[in-house]
């Protein structure tokens, strides 16, 4: 996962609080539900008179919370309050000041309905956020498995590349050779081991100089260590010895591949019989 999906998760996760739908419709309802629990508490209230004058506002508030968020609620509630004041609390349909008593009856109704609310909002805040993490923990796990499915493929591509190069190089009647930097040999194909008789695998950086000619090891180190500094390609010429201990004439290009920023990553090349006699 990279650092763009990341910040976006987190940004997804903080923002929590946009749980509800946005627009108008949202608000519209919620005046649509105080005019509905308006016309509950109306029609009861030649029953109830001054009793329960914010019941049916505190339901609609509650369930305009529930379903579509903090903004509307408050619309419903504040609405609920004015219609109920108003209409329901003695002295009806007037805009004097109710009684002591009746304003504690407001009062407690404001902060009921608050409280209720914004408990809601802070638990459905609460729930949104787990849902969000879920997503992304799912959209990570996910991810991680796309990477672990493109890594094994790509290693099994590579593996598959390597032995078909390997089967490829075994059949060649030259020797080839890949070095690293150090010196040290990373593969040599099966020709070399089949005309020494060395051991596959048994050499070290230098250790192939011991199948050269006594006579020429010295400037076929000498000729390696030019290559190194320089980067120039070298033609060498040399004596190999065989398994049978005799000595054959091989000639073949030294040369160094560079990476992207001019930094050598490997020694590469071929050695074939030469017809060259050496003095």
């Amino acid at each position: 996962m990279n650092a763009s999906n990341s910040n976006h998760d987190s940004f997804r996760i903080r923002n929590a609080q946009r749980w509800a739908p946005g627009g108008r419709r949202p608000y519209l309802i919620a005046l649509a539900a105080v005019v509905i629990a308006f016309g509950v508490r109306h029609a009861l209230h030649a029953v109830l008179q001054a009793q329960f004058p914010f019941v049916s506002f505190t339901v609609a508030a509650v369930l305009v919370e529930f379903f579509f968020g903090l903004g509307p609620a408050l619309v419903a509630v504040f609405a609920g309050l004015f219609l109920g004041t108003y209409f329901f609390v003695p002295p009806f349909g007037s805009l004097a000041i109710p009684e002591p008593l009746d304003l504690v009856f407001v009062g407690a109704y404001l902060v009921v309905v608050l409280l209720v609310v914004c408990l809601i909002e802070d638990l459905q805040r609460s729930r949104y956020a787990l849902s969000l993490m879920k997503d992304v923990l799912q959209s990570r796990l996910e991810m991680l498995e796309r990477s672990n499915a493109e890594r094994t493929l790509a290693e099994r591509s590579a593996q598959e590349s390597g032995e078909r190069f390997r089967a490829l190089a075994s059949s060649f009647p030259q020797i080839l050779y890949m070095r690293r930097v150090d010196g040290e040999f990373e593969y040599l194909n099966e020709q070399f081991y089949r005309y020494t008789g060395l051991t596959p695998g048994s050499l070290d950086a230098v250790g192939w100089i011991i199948a050269v000619h006594p006579d020429e090891a010295t400037a076929v180190s000498e000729a390696c260590e030019r290559v190194g500094r320089s980067g120039a390609e070298e033609m060498l010429q040399f004596r190999l010895r065989l398994a049978d201990g005799s000595y054959e004439n091989f000639a073949g290009p030294l040369c160094r591949l560079q990476g992207g920023h001019g930094l050598d990553i490997k020694w590469v090349g071929t050695v074939v019989k030469s017809s060259a006699a050496h003095a």
